[in-house]
This record gives structure tokens, C-alpha cells and sequence, in this order.
């Protein structure tokens, strides 16, 4: 089949995939668990079949038949990023008659080098059915409902315009490019919002705070939409207070990456993140790599047969319990790769300093940026509609627990901004290490 014939099936089998997965999280824990367990099975078996994993099968003397659950995973090898983007490589550079057929993306390097993933069609039309059905879960009608949503950073939207079936309230969707989002063009931006008065908006989380922010220093109103996503990086406390001022209480915190797709999602109201069971399996390991309730955050994509990602570390921390079999996640807490450097060569973890924002009122945004073994910055902007204490008294704030953490090792320097601009990648890390 060609590839522009594939191309253009790919909504139908979108469509034909959304119609088989599950768009009830409440129901049945048995049910789902025996979904996942026989999906479980089958991705093994397909894997089998790939040079790349039957090494891993062998080297571990295991067969497809040690795999029914989840909880069987734990015995296979973790996934790196560092051998995942090594097998993508070799898959293109062995395969020159054969990857024009595939689907090519790109991860946005905020840990590094960009990472080049591949997917057949149909692993592509998996993938978005998963997308479309995590909407669905909390209301959103994909046919009929309004979606302003974040222009592509690896396609082109060609639209310009509605289509005929748009303009007849079909698969209504608008694009907002982030390079309209700047103090010039707020204003238009924030004037088509209102006027399209869409039911979701799902931009990346830098976007739409700094949509948030300069609607509330300029006291303009938005239409509150019935759910919003700040999609690409975590929602941290200071960013939920935020979006909730300006866009209202129909914030919704999906989570997953590029490598494997949307896989959980919090819905408004709910203190947990629901996992998509028969698409994906999470499952969170400690520092021996053995199934635990925090620790690091471990991805199994099910529905990806031609190109697996199984056992994949993300790079990111979580807290979670098990009910019947399965897993909730009650707090993601940001990448495990992200440490403070310290001269004598030991690194430390980020999570103190991500909670100290949470100490006090009206910042915005924050960013830490360590740019030698000696020098630390803090970026910080403040919360235009809370003025409890002075940005005098939240330096003070900052600069005592810091001191508390670090003593005297640091030189730090408080450095207020009108608004932090994202990385070159189009994200916005609340730690930046500049120290090689």
C-alpha cells in the first residue's frame, strides 16, 4: 500500500481504533486489569519478533510466556533514552527501502540532544485514537466540541481556514502559534479566544501562562472554556494557581511523552491521575528497579507492536497507590534527571527547590538557573492580582531557605522578570543547569 493511500486511511483508522478503547475509567477493575494483562501479553509477543528485543528476551533467558501482567514486567531490562534514540538510528540507517514509510517525530531535547522516533501508520493512528479517547474521558466531544489547540512543532499546519464540515460545527479546531504570543499580538490572541469561545484549549503550559499573566496585569477577561490543558511540562502549584484565576476551575493535567504517547490524565475534581490500562501500562519503580509506590516513573506503550517502547524510563519521579491490580498515580514530581551540581562531584535532586515557591504568595513563574559550581539565579515574576507581600519579602523568602538548603556555597542572585521566556525546545524547565 503507498504511502499516501496509507496516509489517507489514517483517520479512518483512527476512528476505527477510538471506537475499541475504553472511555470508562470507573468501571470494572477486574475487567481492565484483564484488558491490560492480554495486551500485555500480546505486545510481548510481538517484540519477540525484533532482533533488538530478542537480545533482550535472551539476555535475561526469558521467553513471551513469563509476560501476562504488569506486574511480570519488572523481570524485563529497562529502556534508556540513551538506547532507545541507538536502536531508532540503526533502524533508519538499515532501512533506507522502508522508512519513507514511516512516521517521523521529534522529542524537544529538554534533557539533551532531540531524540528521532519513528512509528508506522498505524501505530500513528493508535496514537492519536489514545489522545482523542483521554478528551473524552472528562466530556469533550471530539465530533462537535470547540478545541483551540498548539501549533505542531515538527508538521506544518497547512490550514488557513475552516473546511466545509468545520464551518457545518464538525471537528472544530483552531491553531494558536506561539510566536503570536507576545505583548504585541496578547491582544488579538486573547480577542479571538474570546470571540471562537472554544469548549477545550490545550496549549503548552508556557503559553498559556503567559496568555494567563498578561490578561490579568491588563484586567482583561477570558471566557472561562470547560477544560484547559498546559500540555509539555508538569503543573506545579504556582502554575494550577495561576491558570485558575484567568481561566477557571476546568483545569485537566494529562501526562506522558513524545516516545510513548498521553497515558494518564487528572481530571477536574479528582486528587489522582486515571491511567489509559488497555493502552499503556505505568508502573513505578525504586532505585533497585522493583515495583513500588514512589520512585521512577517506568512506560510500557501496548498498542505500539512495530516499533515497541517497553520498560521505558521517562526520567521522571511519582507517588502512586494500587487498587485491584491498579495503579493510580497521585503526584508527579518532575524529573529525576535534573540535579544541582556541586563542586565536589555529587549532584542533588531539585525537589527542595521546587517546594519553596510553594511557601509563599504571589509569584507567578519561577526558574532556577545554576551557572557554576558557585552561582545560582533565581528568576521569579510576580502574581499581577496578589500583592500579600512585597517582591523585597519574597526575595528575603527565597534567599533564607536557600540558605537553609546550601549554606554558604552558592552566590545567589534574585532576578525579577516581566515574563520568563521558554527554551529554544519551546518548553519552560522550572531548573536549568548550565554547569557541563
Amino acid at each position: 500500500m503507498s504511502l499516501n493511500l496509507q496516509k489517507k486511511l489514517g483517520n479512518l483508522a483512527t476512528l476505527g481504533y477510538l471506537l475499541i478503547l475504553d472511555k470508562d475509567f470507573s468501571k470494572s477493575r477486574s475487567k481492565i486489569k484483564k484488558k491490560q494483562n492480554r495486551n500485555i501479553h500480546k505486545l510481548m509477543k510481538s517484540a519477540y519478533e525484533i532482533p533488538f528485543y530478542r537480545k533482550r528476551f535472551d539476555e535475561n533467558h526469558l521467553t513471551p510466556d513469563d509476560f501476562h501482567c504488569s506486574e511480570d514486567l519488572v523481570r524485563f531490562p529497562i529502556l534508556t533514552k540513551a538506547e532507545l534514540r541507538e536502536w531508532m538510528k540503526e533502524l533508519y540507517d538499515s532501512n533506507p527501502d522502508r522508512r519513507d514509510s514511516w512516521d517521523a517525530t521529534s522529542t524537544s531535547g529538554s534533557t539533551g540532544v532531540p531524540l528521532k522516533l519513528y512509528q508506522s501508520q498505524r501505530e500513528h493512528a493508535c496514537a492519536n485514537a489514545s489522545w482523542i479517547r483521554t478528551l473524552m474521558t472528562f466530556g469533550y466531544n471530539p465530533f462537535f466540541g470547540k478545541m483551540v489547540s498548539f501549533e505542531s512543532s515538527y508538521r506544518t499546519e497547512k490550514k488557513k481556514r475552516d473546511s466545509v464540515v468545520q464551518k457545518l460545527g464538525i471537528l472544530q479546531r483552531r491553531i494558536l502559534s506561539e510566536r503570536r504570543c507576545t505583548d504585541e499580538g496578547m491582544p488579538d490572541v486573547i480577542r479571538e479566544l474570546n470571540e471562537y469561545a472554544p469548549d477545550l484549549i490545550c496549549l503548552r503550559k508556557n503559553c498559556i501562562v503567559r496568555i494567563a499573566l498578561y490578561a490579568q496585569k491588563h484586567n482583561l477577561t477570558i471566557r472561562h472554556p470547560k477544560w484547559y490543558i498546559p500540555v509539555s511540562e508538569m503543573v506545579d502549584e504556582v502554575t494550577r494557581s495561576i491558570l485558575e484565576k484567568t481561566f477557571g476551575p476546568g483545569l485537566t493535567d494529562c501526562y506522558g511523552c513524545d516516545e510513548t504517547g498521553s497515558c494518564l490524565v487528572k481530571r477536574p475534581g479528582n486528587d489522582y491521575y486515571d491511567a489509559c490500562n488497555d493502552t499503556h501500562v505505568v508502573n513505578i519503580y525504586d532505585d533497585q528497579n522493583r515495583l513500588a509506590d514512589n520512585g521512577k516513573v517506568i512506560l510500557t506503550a501496548l498498542y505500539k507492536h512495530d516499533f515497541p517502547i517497553i520498560n521505558y524510563e521517562v526520567g521522571d519521579i511519582a507517588s502512586s497507590y494500587t487498587k485491584e491490580g491498579i495503579r493510580y498515580v497521585t503526584k508527579i514530581q518532575g524529573r529525576l534527571n535534573d540535579t544541582v551540581k556541586h563542586e565536589n562531584g555529587d549532584e542533588t535532586s531539585v525537589l527542595e527547590l521546587r517546594k519553596i515557591p510553594n511557601g509563599i504568595t504571589g509569584i507567578a513563574q519561577f526558574r532556577y538557573v545554576q551557572d557554576s559550581y558557585h552561582d545560582l539565579r533565581i528568576e521569579l515574576v510576580r502574581d499581577p492580582k496578589d500583592t500579600t507581600y512585597s517582591d523585597q519579602e519574597i526575595s528575603d523568602f527565597f534567599l533564607k531557605r536557600l540558605k537553609e538548603l546550601y549554606g554558604e556555597e552558592f552566590r545567589i542572585e534574585v532576578r525579577w522578570l516581566d515574563v520568563i521566556p521558554p527554551d529554544p525546545n519551546g518548553k519552560l524547565r522550572c531548573f536549568v543547569c548550565n554547569v557541563k
